[in-house]
């Protein structure tokens, strides 16, 4: 028997698709004819005219946000989201400052802190190396008291009981010293060594520089005076009706952070406080920042 062509095959494939798909929508469409129509619900009609009628509006619960509280660094870095403090940068002393909103500024915090700084300088060991006189093995060093002002001749050996001082050893030599914008040359130089009793450690002093301990402390007076009063941290101090408390003295850049307390405050007034500006104007000086 001759197998039929492959064109009659897909030929009758498709017919029997067709009459397939015919008779299969045929039925879909004599049981949705024969499906009994579901009734549809009468609309009633008001006879009555029509009149709006207002949406009564959801209840609105208000809350006053509290008033912004001054931050850490100083009452006058007050400040909400929509009313910034204006911030000044002095590059003299290479701080920030600002002037708060007038509307967050209580009175204490706007009126005058009736203190000013007037420098800030480290503190020198007290006993400072000056000079020397003498020859090899009979040196005596000049010495200062820096507490009175003092100079004396002293040699190795010696002890300051007023100073709680000992010297242990007194030595002149030809040590390199470096000369600005020249060359490095050898000196004499003048070294001793003191015992200081307070501290239990041995101090080198020189006679080119002076020594420092690493305390500092600050000159202050009030708003127009020369007088000066010398301050270190943790000292308290009455000026007119107000308390003056130095919290912090910083070196770079100079500055001291003070806490003022007063009957007329309502609460204690802490600032930075910068060196007083010069008398004329000069470069520097605070501007505003964009």
């Amino acid at each position: 028997m001759a197998a039929l062509p492959s064109e009659k095959i897909y030929l009758g494939l498709a017919l029997l698709i067709v009459v397939g798909s015919a008779t299969g929508f045929g039925t879909l469409v004599l049981r949705q004819q024969r499906a009994e129509a579901l009734p549809l619900p009468a609309v009633q009609l008001s006879e009555e005219p029509y009149a709006a009628k207002a949406v009564a509006a959801p209840p609105v619960k208000v809350e006053a946000w509290s008033a912004p509280a001054p931050q850490t660094r100083g009452r006058e870095w007050v400040y909400d989201a929509f009313s910034p403090p204006e911030i000044y940068y002095n590059s003299r002393s290479r701080l920030f400052s600002v002037k708060p909103p007038a509307s967050l500024v209580e009175g204490d915090a706007a009126g005058p802190f009736g203190l000013e700084l007037v420098a800030v300088r480290p503190e020198p060991f007290r006993l400072q190396l000056i000079g020397y006189v003498g020859a090899a093995e009979n040196w005596r060093g000049t010495f200062q008291n820096t507490r009175t002002g003092e100079v004396f001749l002293a040699a190795s050996g010696r002890r300051l009981p007023t100073l709680g001082l000992t010297i242990r050893s007194l030595d002149v030599g030809s040590q390199p010293v470096t000369v600005a914008e020249s060359m490095t040359t050898r000196q004499r130089v003048a070294s001793a060594v003191v015992r200081d009793e307070q501290s239990g450690r041995d101090v080198t002093l020189t006679h080119r520089e002076r020594v420092y301990t690493g305390t500092l402390f600050a000159f202050v007076a009030a708003p127009g005076q020369s007088a000066t009063r010398e301050v270190r941290s943790g000292d308290s101090f009455k000026l007119g009706e107000a308390t003056y408390r130095i919290e912090k003295i910083e070196a770079t850049p100079p500055s001291v952070e003070v806490l003022k307390e007063a009957a007329s405050l309502s609460q204690p007034d802490r600032r930075i406080l910068l060196p007083r500006e010069p008398e004329g104007p000069e470069e520097g000086s605070p501007v505003p920042t964009s």
